[in-house]
């Protein structure tokens, strides 16, 4: 051995002794491929140290050789030089590349050419060294460079393939909202191809946004914080809105600096999961599903130590990861009264291999929610059952919903019952009034005054029962069929003399004088005749009732500017208390002073309100305490009309 590779041998110690010189564990076998015995043996002698630890260092002299003794897939890391006999220059990185996909490489050369080494890194090296600068710690860093470059690269090949084939949309962002990734995902709910959204803004996405909504939606994102909709609307190519349930998490550096922002996106028209693409993403997208709304777990049956994400973790109303979890912490969240039935599913579960719950939990923070839990176990050699994997969910809209339906279907079936029976006493009431008509006019024989007085008090009971009947009758035909008007052309003068006419009798036994005041009407005037008599009359009958003895009651009918119809009932009575106004249009609602009305059922302004808002329109009440009182019903111009005109239904009035 001559003495510069002697001097070489003691600088290497000096520099072992001076620094800190080691390399990853994993590299244990190390192939040089280089064609000079001279640049080969310095290569050996720098790395003589590191032989210790158990590094094997292989020489071959050309490509054809290195290709084959890489073929045996053993070899951790690889030296290549450029110039090789059998190939040279960017080519022979590109073959050893491809016959190693997964082995670092680091190229060799004899001069410093920034060109050729940015080439060979995109062909597929990891480093490049000139030879002249290597020495042991230069070595040693660009071994450990280069294996930690390789692991990343393969992680984040196997990290963008899992984004890529989620059915999730995973959009990355800056945070001024500019998109930089879309995936398939995306492109599918969206309609957007990757090169039509990157580059462009998330604004595209929001519907009619207006000036500064998109740096208030950032805003949160800037500071560090995630955000969560978990029901909201973006918009498509196509332009229609599509409702997602969206999260956006920020991206951060490793000092806590935001660059830039990752939203997950799903269509929540179609809430059913794919258990198995959740397993084969749990390790892979911890962060995306802390961030979405599924909780994944997976439980170790021979120890009983479990792995959860974080998003389990706030289903059951933690902010951060609880540490302490096994199926004990699992029960003590179930509520009490469904811990027998999910104690025997599970266990059940365990066996077959599989199940599938919905129950009751109790959150950390006191909050009943109603959770799905889904597990499959996973068999390891010798077909035995060593994990229990699955999701979690929270379902309490879906049971809400459910529970709403359920009722709103028992009230159906009730106020069928309703109907059914007030109809059903109408008739015997309407026939018992026409016998005690015949007692009273003397057709079955002689009665007596006070007979008659008697007879008469009976009639107006059952006059009464007859108008409460009817009115919920009413009720329950307008609720159930809205839209069953048969819509016509009307006069109003003719419909409010009518009105005015039948009320008449009544308001001049008090002395109540009623003026009407009709303004010239131009267009068409299309309603439903009988139903807006129905309103006239009701609105009608309160003005009388509340009016002072030798009062004034004005019925008024104009068109506004917009050719809206509007239809006026004004008394001078004691007024509407304003804590009483707004019930007035409730169902069974009365106020103080109309209680003292026994013959008031609650529901006459309520089947107003009904009739007026079926055709489109809107009623209101205006009143001043002793002063006066003004019922409005607006209904729109005839143009407006058509939309409820769809249907022309009969059967809905009741005459009487």
């Amino acid at each position: 051995m001559n003495l510069i590779w002697r001097r070489e041998i003691a600088a290497c110690e000096v520099i072992v002794d001076t620094f800190n010189t080691s390399i990853p564990r994993q590299i244990k076998r190390i192939l040089l491929i280089e064609n000079n015995p001279d640049d080969a043996e310095m290569l050996e002698f720098q790395l003589q140290p590191l032989k210790q630890d158990g590094l094997e260092l292989e020489h071959c002299d050309c490509l054809a050789a290195g290709l084959i003794r890489l073929a045996k897939d053993d070899i951790d890391l690889v030296f290549l030089d450029l110039s090789l006999p059998d190939s040279s220059g960017i080519a022979s990185v590109s073959q050893v590349h491809r016959a190693a996909l997964e082995t670092p490489l680091i190229v060799l050369t004899g001069t410093d050419d920034k060109a050729v080494a940015l080439e060979a890194i995109r062909s597929g090296a990891q480093d490049c060294l000139i030879k002249s600068e290597m020495d042991l710690p230069t070595l040693c860093r660009a071994i450990s460079y280069a294996t930690y470059r390789q692991e990343s690269a393969g992680i984040t090949a196997r990290l963008a393939g899992i984004v890529e084939a989620s059915d999730d949309s995973i959009i990355g962002k800056t945070v001024r909202g500019t998109i930089t990734s879309w995936n398939g995902g995306a492109e599918r709910l969206y309609g957007y191809s990757q090169g039509e959204a990157i580059g462009k803004s998330v604004e595209m996405l929001i519907p009619d946004p207006l000036p500064g909504d998109l740096q208030r939606l950032l805003a949160p994102l800037i500071r560090g914080e995630t955000i969560r909709n978990p029901d909201v609307f973006r918009i498509k190519k196509d332009g229609e809105a599509v409702e997602v349930s969206e999260t956006i998490a920020p991206i951060k550096q490793v000092d806590g600096t935001v660059t830039g922002a990752a939203s997950i996106a799903r269509d929540i028209t179609d809430r059913k999961l794919s258990e198995s693409a959740l397993v084969d993403l749990k390790q892979r997208l911890t962060l995306a599903l802390e961030a979405g709304d599924v909780g994944v777990w997976d439980v170790n049956l021979e120890d009983g130590s479990i792995w959860h994400s974080l998003r389990h973790d706030e289903i059951f109303g933690h902010k951060s990861a609880r540490l302490d979890w096994n199926f004990d912490t699992f029960f003590s969240y179930v509520h009490p009264g469904d811990r027998p039935h999910v104690t025997e599913i599970v266990k059940q579960g365990i066996k077959t291999g599989s199940f599938n719950l919905e129950c009751r939990i109790i959150r950390a923070d006191g909050v009943m929610r109603w959770i799905a839990a889904h597990g499959k176990t996973v068999k390891s050699v010798g077909n035995r059952r060593a994990h229990m994997m699955g999701t979690i969910t929270d379902i309490t809209e879906r049971m809400q919903q459910e529970e709403q339906r359920h009722l709103m279907s028992v009230m159906e079936q009730r106020e069928d019952v309703m109907a059914t029976l007030a109809h059903d006493l109408k008739n015997p009431l309407i026939g018992a009034n026409r016998v005690l008509e015949h007692l009273i006019g003397g057709r079955v024989g002689p009665v007596s005054d006070e007979q008659v007085s008697m007879l008469t008090c009976v009639v107006q009971s059952n006059c009464g029962a007859l108008k409460l009947i009817r009115d919920l009758i009413d009720v329950y035909k307008w609720e159930k069929e809205a839209n069953a008007l048969s819509l016509e052309s009307i006069d109003y003068s003719r419909l409010i003399k009518e009105c005015v006419d039948r009320a008449s009798l009544v308001s001049k036994q008090r002395g109540i004088h009623i003026t009407i005041e009709l303004l010239e009407i131009t267009g068409v005037v299309r309603a439903d005749y009988y139903a807006i008599e129905r309103v006239l009359t009701n609105l009608l009958d309160n003005a009388i009732k509340f009016s002072p003895g030798g009062g004034n009651v004005v019925v008024r009918f104009f068109q506004s500017g917009n050719m809206e119809n509007i239809l006026e009932v004004e008394d001078h009575g004691a007024g509407i208390k304003p804590e009483d106004q707004c019930r007035l249009f409730k169902r069974f609602s009365q106020g103080v002073d109309g209680k003292r009305y026994s013959g008031g059922s609650g529901l006459g302004l309520y089947l107003c309100k009904q009739i007026v808002e079926c055709h489109g329109g809107t009623i209101e009440c205006v009143s001043q305490l002793n002063t006066s009182t003004i019922f409005r019903v607006r209904l729109p111009a005839a143009n407006m009309m058509t939309q409820y005109d769809v249907k022309t239904l009969r059967g809905i009035h009741s005459r009487t």
